[in-house]
């Protein structure tokens, strides 16, 4: 199956496959890498991998 996303660079089109999924709440973020470089819109987070600011 081909992909539609085109939320990063050189993704549309290619050829995915689903090895597994699960039922979770997902995140759209911004955020600044430690290297200041802007994500924007960055798909998709699960609740896990979300940490509060320090």
């Amino acid at each position: 199956m081909k992909t539609t996303a085109n939320h990063m660079m050189g993704m549309e089109g290619t050829v995915q496959e689903i090895i597994s999924s699960e039922k979770t709440t997902v995140y759209m973020v911004n955020f600044t890498t430690a290297d200041g470089q802007e994500a924007v819109n960055h798909k998709w987070l699960t609740e896990e991998e979300l940490a509060p600011l320090e």
